[in-house]
């Protein structure tokens, strides 16, 4: 079958989306079909041997990009041969949409939980913005889409509701890790290694937290829970965010800045994923969560929320570490303490269920929806 993966930029080092997407390409492409890539921007003419075919708009602002690419991508794969399309972005009238976010709306009504609400009613009034809702919601209320692929439960749940979406035309993949990359992080040398290197005493337990947005992904209310912790437990901040200093300042208030390590970016993640104990996600909104997985695969017990899709993954002993309210610095430090007092068998629990996450489990559960799709009464009509 002729496909073309639509996506507004692609660029496959991006460690989110972009870098999922050219992992599905790669799946539907050794599955036997011919894959082709309609992007506005991006950094390549080809993935693979895939085309990436740029579709022809001059510069444009923002919204007009969203808008521009939204109404031409899948009108242009079709003409150019494809029997399927499956969008990655916001765009009308495609097959198939693999939708790693929950409705934009919902993210943009759940931004006061860590901004300002001028920062959060001046996002929710830009063109940008409100270029993004309008094309999604064409999208998924278009009569030619046949499924959503959602990455979670979270994000199906949510697209239900906002768009009236049949449960019958939204299917739950879940993202897969490399555990090649990953089985690195599973050796106490390196660990120790580390923690050298960052001149942390070997006297309590250390947390890890990896993010580039902070606020979404609860570091705020991390920091907080910090002083009601009973072990004095290190906490590893990795990633970069332009807000990092607010949250420096942060633990300081709290006295708690001796133990409240930010690292900055980090192209090394296994290797700080062997330096600690446990990985801490209390996400106040995240539609999947790739850094659950990949803790788990790094042999690491993991605290996440209730608003991260990868909750949903955990396996039983591990879901007690869940936290219900996020946005509850009490609730954190209670969790965070009893997973810090747990067994430390938890850690292979952790990478068990993990192992049952792979890319190529990933790969074969899409083959199988295309091949539905494909042989339904349903076929898209060019």
């Amino acid at each position: 079958m002729r496909i073309a993966l639509l996506v507004r930029y692609f660029d496959p080092s991006d460690e989110s989306s972009g870098r999922d997407m050219a992992v599905e390409a790669d799946c539907l492409s050794r599955a036997g079909h011919e894959v082709r890539i309609y992007a506005a921007r991006g950094h390549s003419i080809s993935w693979h041997d895939m085309p990436v075919r740029r579709l022809p708009l001059p510069r444009l602002p923002r919204s007009l990009e969203v808008l521009g690419f939204g109404l031409l991508a899948a009108r242009m794969a079709r003409r150019g041969g494809a029997d399927l399309t499956i969008s990655f972005g916001r765009t009308a009238d495609s097959d198939l949409i693999r939708c790693e976010r929950p409705a934009h709306i919902s993210y943009l009504q759940a931004t006061p939980q860590w901004e300002s609400r001028t920062r959060s009613t001046a996002r929710a009034l830009s063109p940008y913005h409100t270029a993004q809702c309008r094309m999604e919601a064409r999208g998924f209320r278009s009569r030619r889409l046949r499924m959503v692929a959602a990455v979670s439960g979270l994000v199906g749940d949510d697209l239900a509701r906002r768009f009236g979406i049949p449960r019958s035309k939204i299917e739950v993949l879940y993202n897969g890790v490399d555990h090649e990359r990953f089985k690195t992080a599973i050796n106490p040398r390196l660990g120790e290694d580390v923690r050298q290197s960052l001149g942390i005493e070997r006297t309590g337990p250390v947390v890890l937290f990896i993010g580039h947005t902070f606020g979404r992904e609860g570091l705020g209310k991390l920091i907080e829970a910090w002083p009601m912790l009973d072990r004095k437990p290190y906490l590893l901040v990795a990633g970069a965010d332009r807000a990092a200093i607010y949250y420096q300042q942060l633990a300081r208030r709290l006295w708690v800045d001796r133990r409240v390590l930010f690292l900055g970016q980090r192209d090394d993640t296994p290797s700080v994923l062997a330096a600690a104990d446990v990985l801490a996600a209390p996400s106040l909104f995240d539609a999947f969560g790739n850094v659950v997985l990949e803790g788990m695969a790094a042999g690491l017990p993991v605290l996440t929320s209730a608003r991260c899709g990868a909750a949903e993954v955990l396996p039983a002993p591990l879901q007690p570490f869940i936290v219900q309210d996020p946005a509850n610095p009490t609730e954190i430090a209670q969790r965070l303490n009893a997973l810090l007092a747990a067994p430390r068998e938890l850690g292979q629990v952790a990478y068990e269920a993990a192992a049952q996450f792979t890319w190529e489990h990933y790969g074969d559960r899409l083959t199988k929806l295309i091949d539905r799709l494909n042989g339904s009464k349903f076929m898209s009509v060019r």
